[in-house]
């Protein structure tokens, strides 16, 4: 079982009156990239999570939209998804533009056809051979 906690604002756990039990009982952590995290008023709420002055740097230059830094008590780390293809299509699909393409598309396609269809509308090439590739063989008559 896991529970997620997720704001894009460290200030709203900060400013929660049970932070202290949230930063406690959460041992893995996810951090996105923030340029503003080396800034005084930022660092202070980074470090209220126990966060270092490099950890912060690693945060502070981190390639936006794409790099993460994961802490828990095994370990710490930056990792990048660098999605590409279907996985970026799928999950960077986000944009207004993209909810207007995904209502269209599920309009057009239905809800059987939406993957096939939208990745198409996306430009990911050979979206029917891949996805083919996992389909169930054909019962042997």
């Amino acid at each position: 079982m896991a529970v997620v906690f997720a704001t894009q604002s460290l200030d709203d756990v900060a400013a929660s009156p049970i932070a202290a039990a949230l930063i406690e009982n959460c041992p893995t952590q996810v951090f996105l990239p923030n340029p503003r995290a080396l800034e005084p008023a930022s660092g202070d709420l980074y470090r209220a999570f126990g966060l270092t002055r490099r950890q912060l740097e690693v945060i502070a230059f981190a390639p936006p939209k794409r790099a993460y830094y994961w802490r828990q008590p095994g370990g710490r780390r930056l990792f990048d998804l660098r999605l590409t293809g279907a996985a970026l299509a799928l999950c960077g699909a986000g944009s207004p533009d993209d909810q207007t393409l995904i209502d269209a598309v599920l309009a057009r396609s239905g809800p059987d056809r939406f993957a096939r269809e939208f990745l198409k509308a996306k430009g990911v090439q050979n979206v029917d051979a891949v996805l083919d590739a996992f389909d169930p063989p054909l019962a042997a008559e």
